[in-house]
Protein backbone atom coordinates (compact mmCIF):
# COMPACT_ATOMS: atom_id res chain seq x y z
CA UNK A 1 0.00 0.00 0.00
CA UNK A 2 1.84 3.33 -1.38
CA UNK A 3 1.06 6.72 0.77
CA UNK A 4 2.08 9.70 -0.62
CA UNK A 5 1.59 13.61 0.53
CA UNK A 6 2.37 16.63 -0.17
CA UNK A 7 1.88 20.16 1.36
CA UNK A 8 -1.45 22.09 -0.04
CA UNK A 9 0.24 24.43 -2.40
CA UNK A 10 -1.11 26.81 -4.78
CA UNK A 11 -2.40 25.96 -8.64
CA UNK A 12 0.31 23.35 -8.58
CA UNK A 13 2.34 21.35 -11.67
CA UNK A 14 1.74 18.22 -13.07
CA UNK A 15 4.44 16.90 -11.36
CA UNK A 16 1.56 16.54 -8.10
CA UNK A 17 -0.84 15.12 -9.95
CA UNK A 18 1.15 12.06 -11.19
CA UNK A 19 2.79 11.48 -7.82
CA UNK A 20 -1.17 11.17 -6.39
CA UNK A 21 -1.97 9.19 -9.47
CA UNK A 22 1.00 7.08 -8.80
CA UNK A 23 -0.26 6.10 -5.13
CA UNK A 24 -2.59 4.17 -3.61
CA UNK A 25 -3.70 6.76 -0.82
CA UNK A 26 -2.71 10.64 -0.80
CA UNK A 27 -2.60 12.64 2.49
CA UNK A 28 -2.54 16.74 2.37
CA UNK A 29 0.04 17.47 5.10
CA UNK A 30 -1.54 20.85 6.18
CA UNK A 31 -0.27 21.03 9.67
CA UNK A 32 3.05 22.20 8.51
CA UNK A 33 5.09 25.43 8.57
CA UNK A 34 3.46 28.04 5.92
CA UNK A 35 6.72 29.55 4.05
CA UNK A 36 6.50 32.48 2.81
CA UNK A 37 7.13 32.93 -0.56
CA UNK A 38 7.08 29.40 -1.74
CA UNK A 39 4.81 27.33 -3.71
CA UNK A 40 2.71 27.15 -1.07
CA UNK A 41 1.02 30.83 -1.63
CA UNK A 42 1.94 30.87 -5.49
CA UNK A 43 3.02 29.21 -9.02
CA UNK A 44 3.19 30.41 -12.50
CA UNK A 45 1.50 30.49 -15.40
CA UNK A 46 2.40 31.23 -19.47
CA UNK A 47 2.32 35.11 -20.19
CA UNK A 48 3.56 35.37 -23.62
CA UNK A 49 7.24 33.95 -24.07
CA UNK A 50 7.56 34.48 -20.54
CA UNK A 51 6.19 33.29 -16.97
CA UNK A 52 4.30 34.85 -14.59
CA UNK A 53 3.93 34.47 -10.99
CA UNK A 54 0.57 34.52 -9.08
CA UNK A 55 0.96 35.28 -5.75
CA UNK A 56 -1.74 34.44 -2.99
CA UNK A 57 -1.52 37.54 -0.42
CA UNK A 58 -1.62 36.47 3.40
CA UNK A 59 -1.42 37.21 6.92
CA UNK A 60 1.85 37.08 7.52
CA UNK A 61 2.98 40.06 10.75
CA UNK A 62 3.31 38.42 13.80
CA UNK A 63 2.46 34.88 12.89
CA UNK A 64 5.60 33.31 12.28
CA UNK A 65 5.67 29.66 12.47
CA UNK A 66 1.32 29.49 11.84
CA UNK A 67 0.56 26.25 9.78
CA UNK A 68 -0.38 26.16 6.01
CA UNK A 69 -3.90 25.44 7.18
CA UNK A 70 -3.63 28.05 10.02
CA UNK A 71 -2.88 30.96 7.18
CA UNK A 72 -5.17 33.60 6.30
CA UNK A 73 -5.38 35.02 3.34
CA UNK A 74 -5.49 38.92 3.38
CA UNK A 75 -7.77 39.94 1.09
CA UNK A 76 -9.46 39.64 -1.80
CA UNK A 77 -8.32 41.62 -4.32
CA UNK A 78 -6.00 39.36 -5.73
CA UNK A 79 -8.91 37.35 -7.41
CA UNK A 80 -9.66 39.71 -10.20
CA UNK A 81 -5.75 40.13 -10.94
CA UNK A 82 -5.14 36.37 -11.15
CA UNK A 83 -8.11 35.59 -13.31
CA UNK A 84 -7.53 38.66 -15.37
CA UNK A 85 -3.80 37.22 -15.97
CA UNK A 86 -5.21 33.72 -16.17
CA UNK A 87 -8.07 34.78 -18.95
CA UNK A 88 -5.40 36.94 -20.54
CA UNK A 89 -3.19 34.43 -21.08
CA UNK A 90 -5.34 31.28 -22.14
CA UNK A 91 -8.15 32.59 -23.42
CA UNK A 92 -7.32 31.66 -27.25
CA UNK A 93 -6.55 27.95 -26.12
CA UNK A 94 -8.58 25.29 -27.15
CA UNK A 95 -10.07 24.32 -23.91
CA UNK A 96 -10.04 27.75 -22.11
CA UNK A 97 -13.52 27.41 -22.39
CA UNK A 98 -14.37 24.17 -21.12
CA UNK A 99 -12.37 24.97 -17.50
CA UNK A 100 -12.14 28.16 -16.98
CA UNK A 101 -15.64 28.98 -15.55
CA UNK A 102 -15.56 26.64 -12.87
CA UNK A 103 -12.15 27.48 -11.87
CA UNK A 104 -13.34 31.22 -12.14
CA UNK A 105 -16.19 30.17 -9.79
CA UNK A 106 -14.04 28.09 -7.11
CA UNK A 107 -11.11 30.96 -6.56
CA UNK A 108 -14.04 33.70 -6.13
CA UNK A 109 -15.40 31.74 -3.29
CA UNK A 110 -15.22 33.20 0.17
CA UNK A 111 -12.17 31.68 1.23
CA UNK A 112 -10.36 32.59 4.37
CA UNK A 113 -7.92 30.13 4.90
CA UNK A 114 -5.22 29.77 2.27
CA UNK A 115 -5.05 25.76 2.78
CA UNK A 116 -8.59 24.83 2.57
CA UNK A 117 -8.66 26.86 -0.97
CA UNK A 118 -5.54 25.08 -2.23
CA UNK A 119 -7.10 21.53 -0.83
CA UNK A 120 -10.13 22.56 -2.93
CA UNK A 121 -8.81 23.34 -6.22
CA UNK A 122 -6.19 20.45 -6.14
CA UNK A 123 -9.58 18.57 -5.54
CA UNK A 124 -10.95 19.96 -8.68
CA UNK A 125 -8.12 19.37 -10.83
CA UNK A 126 -7.76 15.46 -9.46
CA UNK A 127 -11.27 15.50 -10.68
CA UNK A 128 -10.92 16.92 -14.07
CA UNK A 129 -8.17 14.68 -14.82
CA UNK A 130 -9.91 11.48 -13.18
CA UNK A 131 -7.20 10.55 -10.58
CA UNK A 132 -9.02 8.51 -8.24
CA UNK A 133 -6.87 8.01 -5.35
CA UNK A 134 -8.55 8.35 -1.68
CA UNK A 135 -7.51 11.43 -0.22
CA UNK A 136 -6.62 11.66 3.47
CA UNK A 137 -5.83 15.12 5.80
CA UNK A 138 -2.70 15.12 8.54
CA UNK A 139 -4.92 17.22 11.11
CA UNK A 140 -7.50 14.30 11.41
CA UNK A 141 -4.50 12.16 12.50
CA UNK A 142 -2.75 14.54 14.61
CA UNK A 143 0.30 13.58 12.64
CA UNK A 144 3.48 14.36 14.88
CA UNK A 145 7.33 14.25 14.04
CA UNK A 146 9.51 16.26 11.50
CA UNK A 147 11.03 14.88 8.54
CA UNK A 148 11.49 11.28 8.46
CA UNK A 149 9.63 10.62 11.69
CA UNK A 150 6.40 12.01 10.25
CA UNK A 151 6.41 10.59 7.45
CA UNK A 152 6.62 7.18 9.25
CA UNK A 153 3.48 8.43 11.60
CA UNK A 154 1.52 9.09 7.90
CA UNK A 155 2.35 6.01 6.53
CA UNK A 156 1.09 4.25 10.21
CA UNK A 157 -2.22 6.12 10.57
CA UNK A 158 -3.59 5.15 7.07
CA UNK A 159 -2.11 1.41 7.02
CA UNK A 160 0.42 2.11 4.19
CA UNK A 161 3.80 0.25 4.33
CA UNK A 162 4.87 2.12 1.39
CA UNK A 163 6.07 5.88 0.90
CA UNK A 164 6.41 7.55 -2.23
CA UNK A 165 8.61 10.95 -2.15
CA UNK A 166 9.36 13.00 -5.21
CA UNK A 167 13.36 13.84 -5.74
CA UNK A 168 12.60 16.86 -3.44
CA UNK A 169 12.39 15.12 -0.40
CA UNK A 170 16.10 13.28 -1.01
CA UNK A 171 17.11 16.17 1.94
CA UNK A 172 14.53 14.79 4.57
CA UNK A 173 13.73 11.14 3.94
CA UNK A 174 16.18 8.87 5.62
CA UNK A 175 15.15 5.17 3.92
CA UNK A 176 17.31 3.63 6.73
CA UNK A 177 15.47 4.80 9.37
CA UNK A 178 12.16 3.80 7.45
CA UNK A 179 12.79 0.37 6.79
CA UNK A 180 13.98 -0.58 10.71
CA UNK A 181 10.19 0.86 10.87
CA UNK A 182 8.98 -1.26 8.92
CA UNK A 183 7.97 1.04 5.70
CA UNK A 184 9.82 1.08 2.63
CA UNK A 185 10.17 3.60 0.96
CA UNK A 186 10.56 4.22 -2.74
CA UNK A 187 10.71 7.74 -5.47
CA UNK A 188 8.90 8.94 -8.04
CA UNK A 189 11.32 9.14 -11.28
CA UNK A 190 9.27 12.01 -13.06
CA UNK A 191 10.20 13.15 -16.65
CA UNK A 192 7.97 15.81 -17.88
CA UNK A 193 6.18 15.41 -21.45
CA UNK A 194 6.45 18.26 -24.09
CA UNK A 195 2.68 19.59 -25.34
CA UNK A 196 1.16 21.85 -27.58
CA UNK A 197 1.19 25.45 -25.86
CA UNK A 198 0.71 27.63 -29.11
CA UNK A 199 4.29 28.44 -28.94
CA UNK A 200 7.90 27.32 -27.50
CA UNK A 201 7.40 24.31 -24.82
CA UNK A 202 8.01 25.75 -21.20
CA UNK A 203 7.86 23.37 -18.36
CA UNK A 204 7.05 23.24 -14.52
CA UNK A 205 4.23 25.45 -15.12
CA UNK A 206 0.62 25.30 -13.03
CA UNK A 207 -1.92 22.39 -14.05
CA UNK A 208 -4.07 24.41 -15.99
CA UNK A 209 -1.35 25.40 -18.68
CA UNK A 210 -1.73 21.43 -19.67
CA UNK A 211 -5.51 21.75 -19.14
CA UNK A 212 -6.20 24.90 -21.30
CA UNK A 213 -4.03 23.85 -24.00
CA UNK A 214 -4.77 19.46 -23.80
CA UNK A 215 -8.25 19.89 -22.45
CA UNK A 216 -9.03 15.90 -21.89
CA UNK A 217 -5.71 14.57 -23.06
CA UNK A 218 -4.06 15.72 -19.83
CA UNK A 219 -4.92 12.68 -18.22
CA UNK A 220 -2.77 10.65 -20.07
CA UNK A 221 -0.15 12.65 -20.29
CA UNK A 222 0.33 12.70 -16.58
CA UNK A 223 -0.39 8.77 -16.37
CA UNK A 224 2.85 8.66 -18.56
CA UNK A 225 5.32 11.38 -16.83
CA UNK A 226 6.07 8.80 -13.61
CA UNK A 227 7.56 5.15 -12.82
CA UNK A 228 8.48 4.55 -9.25
CA UNK A 229 12.08 3.83 -8.26
CA UNK A 230 12.80 1.69 -6.14
CA UNK A 231 14.41 3.10 -2.46
CA UNK A 232 17.38 1.15 -1.22
CA UNK A 233 15.67 -1.10 0.74
CA UNK A 234 12.30 -1.70 -1.18
CA UNK A 235 10.86 -4.70 -2.32
CA UNK A 236 8.18 -3.53 -4.45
Amino acid sequence: MILSGHQPVYLPSMHLFSKIALSDKFMFVGHCQFVNKSWHSRNTIRNGNQTLTLTVPVMKTGRFGQSISETEINNDHWKRKHLASIRNAYQKRPYFKDYFPALELLINQPWAYLGEMNIALIIQFLEWLEINTPIYYSEDYAITGQKTDMLINMCRAVGADHYLSNEGGSSYVDEKIMYDAGIYHCWQNFSHPIYDQGSDFMENLSIIDCLFNMGPASRDLIMKTSTILAGKFTTK
